[in-house]
């Protein structure tokens, strides 16, 4: 969508309302244009009329001054007339706003926390200058100065991603290093990798059936195809089709076809974020275009797997995998390009214990100076690290090592902190048995986490969910991972243990596997019942995703708890655990410009276009809070809350003439940092 012009005016239950003075408007010098017909010429003579009446329409680009360069922005008239009708409310007569006046409007009217204000005052293009450069271009990143980072890393919600590795379906998508460098330049701040064996480039598909049926441990690395390594090797022939198909396509110059229109796909399209970088307003269909060219690019100038390194992929699927050291230089490539506060690196581990010892050596190499390989020096052994002392800092999320590991032990016999079944993509309820998952209807084979790579998990390391009253769940740096199913249901019959868990420790919670199309949850909640961690198939852009882009959005990855939710508050003896308000919301809707067109619909037909705004208000239900069931199984439930705009005109419409007034008044017990705006 094109760039609109809102009018927000937020009100709580403890401000009362003010009104901005308004005088009359003064009358501007009117141009007019003489315009003849000449019958001689025909209907072009129509053509030519409407050709002049869209130039007399046109406004001169208003001059945005960034530091020392000059930046022309384009309003439409409908936008332009709208800033100054604003603009005039504003300066109370005069030719200028105050910089008081402009400081109550951004704070009061608004609900924005007003920026510096140099200028004692403001004319029309000043006025839309601060507009634009603080508001105007979408997201624009906090400063990490006026962040509050002194408080333990479990006292924050953090933007994660579900099988990052991945760029379409759970089934079928190539794995790909890039995918991990958009989702960090896009804020993501704990990304994960499912490693695996590497195998031999000598192996043959005889040589994986015999291996198959040869009994001994799991665990002894012979130079064969690994026990796991049937969908290893379907992924391969996949790969190398997709591959060979790519190059002719690429040395014939035929484009890739899509089955359906960009322009309006829920999924696999990057979302606005991917526009701000650019300080643009981009073209959906242009983006697509982007991204299937950043993985063509990717195909052809992919390196070939190391022999003996390990690989990063989808088990038991047809994904195509990726190698684990070219995934970790990716990291490191771009990892505090956009922000210096930390990432953290979720592992779930299928490779043997000597290809773990390789994954240790990979990970010192490509993060050397940067990965967390010892507590920090002020950090004492009883509490988690502030998020200030782990600036530029790669924390990693393993298992750790039993401590009475039994080398010739069977795969049956593991202990439960031996196993990574909690972190998998999926539970084993989740999962029918014909699933890929199941192979000969056994479940995954489980294996033992070595010393070495037990050791890097210093301030998240992983626990199998049993209970809240088990050991485990008093140790500071645990994390529970969990599917989506399973916390829905410890949200009905655990609900007061799950909260007060959250409060003090990590818990992440991730799709559950039925979710083959890279589909979301509803993120919202989980973050109200205080799980730090909910991991997100970044792959889509859908529903969840939109109010996973509201909770992070220039939040550099990292969102401090409200009140109620941090570990320093189970201390406080309070009536209401949780403070909630009121919520007065009312939003304008004026004017808009460059309205993407609906396929079908030419540029010449634009005036046609009827477009409008559709609102809906994502706000925690009363069964929720009471720990009821919740309804629709983890999907973004119907809406309670929802306003729409008349509809407007063209492309570039003018609200002020039909309902544009969204209002959402008397909303009663919110938390105001967890209720958003799609």
């Amino acid at each position: 969508m094109g760039p609109m012009c809102l009018h927000i005016r937020k009100r709580t239950s403890d401000t009362a309302p003010t009104r901005v003075p308004t005088r009359a408007l003064t009358r501007g010098a009117t141009i007019r244009r003489r315009l003849t017909l000449n019958p001689e010429i025909g209907s072009n003579s129509i053509k030519v009329l409407k050709r002049a009446i869209a130039l007399a329409s046109l406004t001169p680009p208003t001059v945005i001054h960034q530091g020392l360069e000059e930046k022309e922005v384009y309003l439409s008239a409908p936008i332009e007339r709208q800033l100054r009708k604003l603009h005039d409310s504003l300066r109370r007569g005069g030719f200028t706003i105050s910089r008081d006046d402009f400081a109550c409007f951004l704070e009061i009217v608004q609900g924005e926390e007003a920026p510096h204000l140099s200028d004692e005052t403001y004319d029309f293009e000043k006025f839309v200058e601060v507009l634009w450069d603080e508001f105007g271009r979408g997201e624009k990143p906090a400063p990490l100065e006026r962040k509050d980072l002194s408080k333990p890393i479990s006292n924050y919600f953090i933007s994660s991603s579900h099988n990052t590795y991945l760029s379409g379906n759970q089934l079928s998508g190539p794995s790909t290093a890039e995918a991990y460098r958009r989702v960090l330049r896009r804020g993501c701040r704990c990304v994960e990798i499912d490693v695996w064996n590497r195998d031999s480039p000598s192996s043959t598909p005889d040589r994986t059936r015999d291996a198959s049926t040869r009994s001994g441990s799991r665990f002894d690395h012979a130079r064969h195809l690994s026990g796991g390594s049937l969908h290893t090797a379907a992924a391969h022939v996949k790969g190398a089709v997709e591959e060979k198909i790519e190059k002719t396509r690429h040395k014939l110059g035929v484009d890739k076809s899509h089955s359906h229109s960009p322009r309006y796909s829920k999924s696999e399209l990057t979302p606005p974020p991917f526009g701000r970088e650019f300080g643009a307003f981009p073209d959906p269909a242009s983006v697509a275009n982007k991204l299937d060219a950043v993985e063509r690019s990717s195909v052809r100038s992919r390196p070939s797997l190391p022999p003996d390194e390990p690989i990063v992929m989808h088990g038991y699927t047809f994904t195509a995998p990726v190698g684990f050291r070219e995934v970790c230089s990716a990291i490191r490539e771009v990892a505090f390009e956009t922000t210096n506060l930390p990432i953290i690196v979720s592992l779930e581990v299928h490779a043997d214990q000597e290809q773990q010892a390789i994954m240790v050596q990979i990970m010192k190499e490509e993060w050397a100076g940067i990965l967390v390989e010892k507590p920090h020096d002020a950090c004492p052994n009883d509490r988690m690290p502030r998020l200030e002392e782990l600036l530029n800092k790669i924390l990693v999320k393993v298992k750790k090592a039993s401590p009475c590991f039994d080398s010739a032990a069977t795969t049956s016999a593991l202990s439960p902190n031996m196993t990574n079944d909690d972190d998998a993509s999926e539970s084993e309820d989740d999962r029918p048995d014909n699933r890929p998952g199941v192979v000969n209807g056994a479940k995954k084979p489980k294996v033992p986490i070595c010393e070495s790579l037990s050791a890097l998990a210093i301030y998240t390391h992983s626990e199998h969910f049993t209970n809240f009253e088990s050991p485990a769940a008093k140790i500071p740096s645990h994390i529970f991972s969990i599917s989506e199913k399973r916390i829905l249901e410890l949200l009905s019959s655990k609900h007061h243990e799950l909260f007060s868990h959250n409060r003090h420790f990590f818990m992440r919670a991730y799709p559950k596997g039925l979710r083959f199309t890279s589909s979301n949850p509803d993120p919202s909640q989980f973050w109200r019942k205080g799980v730090q961690m909910v991991a997100m198939n970044w792959q889509s852009w859908d529903e969840g995703m939109m109010l996973n882009e509201g909770m992070f959005s220039g939040e550099h990855g990292w969102v401090l708890k409200p009140p109620g939710y941090r570990s320093e508050d189970a201390s406080e003896a309070r009536e209401e655990p949780i403070p909630h308000g009121t919520l007065d919301l009312v939003i304008t809707v004026l004017a808009g410009q460059q309205i993407p067109l609906p396929d079908g619909l030419s540029s010449s037909n634009s005036r046609s276009l009827r477009p409008l705004v559709k609102c809906e208000l994502h706000v925690e239900k009363a069964e929720d809070r009471l720990g009821g069931f919740i309804e629709g199984g983890g999907r973004v439930r119907e809406c309670d809350y929802k306003q729409k705009t008349g509809a407007g005109k063209t492309d570039h419409p003018d609200f002020s003439s039909v309902k544009n007034d969204l209002q959402f008044q008397g909303v009663q017990r919110v938390v105001e940092q967890l209720s958003f705006v799609r």
